[in-house]
């Protein structure tokens, strides 16, 4: 193989590498999380105890009537007991309940998704964001955030693509996780405040 064929392969076999890595990336991230001091499982666990799980879904992409059909193909985490999703509404809300924003402002928090969610989501999609999908999800107790998360990926074509199926699931094992991420191990070296 002479020096141009064999740069000519190399140079390929580049387009090809970083095509697959360009189509690997754009896939379902988290883009942050919080979880406040009253987040705990039992919580989660309280509230699917109760029967269904109450969740209030604001600017549904895919349809405003569509609120029981979206929720329908939503589980908690595996590590919680089953329970339904249920839709409600901002003033039916009471208790633990999820909020699921979609095309949140980019300035919304936790605290504003749960206290007042109707003010939380753009009226249009900004410039270039038609390819996209931005969802914020909230877990609320009464008006009060216990955890938030938010998700960004490419447009689903409707809520049973599978790939917004796994967004979703990975979404609420990061926003309802198992155990309380920052207690554990004790931080005394000596173990007195352990």
């Amino acid at each position: 193989m002479t020096r141009p064929i064999r740069m000519q392969a190399f140079i390929g076999g580049l387009a090809v590498a970083l095509l697959l890595l360009t189509q690997g990336a754009c896939t379902n991230t988290i883009t942050g999380d919080n979880r406040y001091a009253f987040y705990h499982p039992d919580l989660v666990r309280y509230v699917a105890a109760q029967g269904d799980f109450p969740v209030l879904i604001i600017a549904n992409p895919f349809g405003a009537g569509l609120d029981g059909a979206l929720l329908a193909t939503m589980q908690l985490p595996g590590f919680y007991a089953p329970a339904a999703f249920k839709a409600t509404t901002a003033e039916a809300r009471k208790d633990g309940h999820l909020v699921l924003i979609f095309n949140p402002i980019r300035t919304s928090t936790g605290d504003a998704a749960c206290s007042a969610p109707l003010a939380q989501t753009a009226s249009a999609a900004p410039a270039g964001a038609a390819n996209n999908l931005r969802l914020q999800a909230a877990f609320c107790y009464g008006r009060d955030a216990v955890s938030v998360a938010y998700l960004e990926m490419p447009r689903p074509r409707g809520f049973n693509d599978p790939a917004f199926g796994e967004a979703m699931s990975q979404l609420l094992a990061v926003l309802l996780p198992s155990q309380i991420p920052d207690q554990g191990g004790c931080s005394d070296p000596a173990g007195l405040n352990c």
